[in-house]
C-alpha cells in the first residue's frame, strides 16, 4: 500500500511496530467486547504473526512469510461488523497514544480496512454462515 510506505521507520523500525502490537494487543484481550477472542491465547504469539503480516502489508518485506490473517482465524468465533469496527477504534487510539502523525494513521487504518474484508470473506464462506 503506498499510503503505508516508509511507516515502518517512521514508527521506530520493526521494534516500534512491535511496540505499538503489543500495546494494540493488549488492550484488545482487556477489552469487554472483543477480549473473549484472546482468552487462553498466547498474545506474544499473535502479535508475532501480525507483525510479519503488517511488514509485508507496509511493503517492507517482499513476500508474506507468516500466515495470512484471514487463514490465522480458522477455529475462532465469527468475527462481526461490531467487532472489527471496535478493532479499528482501539487501533486509531492505541496509534495516537503512540505519537504517530494523522498520515501515518490513516495509513495504518487504511491497511486494517483492507484486512477486514479478508477476514469477514472468511466468516462468509464458513459453512452454515
Amino acid at each position: 500500500m503506498a499510503a503505508a510506505k516508509g511507516l515502518v521507520g517512521r514508527v521506530g523500525g520493526i521494534d516500534g511496530v512491535r511496540r505499538i502490537l503489543r500495546r494494540f494487543y493488549a488492550r484488545l484481550a482487556a477489552d469487554p467486547m472483543v477480549g473473549f477472542f484472546f482468552a487462553g491465547r498466547d498474545l506474544g504469539s499473535i502479535v508475532e504473526g501480525q507483525l510479519g503480516f503488517m511488514l509485508w502489508a507496509f511493503g517492507e518485506v517482499p513476500q508474506l512469510r507468516v500466515r495470512h490473517p484471514r487463514d490465522a482465524h480458522q477455529g475462532l468465533p465469527p468475527i462481526l461488523r461490531g467487532h472489527f469496527d471496535r478493532r479499528l477504534v482501539i487501533l486509531e487510539e492505541t496509534l495516537r497514544d503512540a505519537g504517530l502523525v494523522e498520515e501515518d494513521v490513516r495509513a495504518w487504518l487504511k491497511v486494517e480496512s483492507a484486512l477486514r474484508r479478508q477476514v469477514q470473506a472468511r466468516n462468509e464462506s464458513r459453512p452454515g454462515s
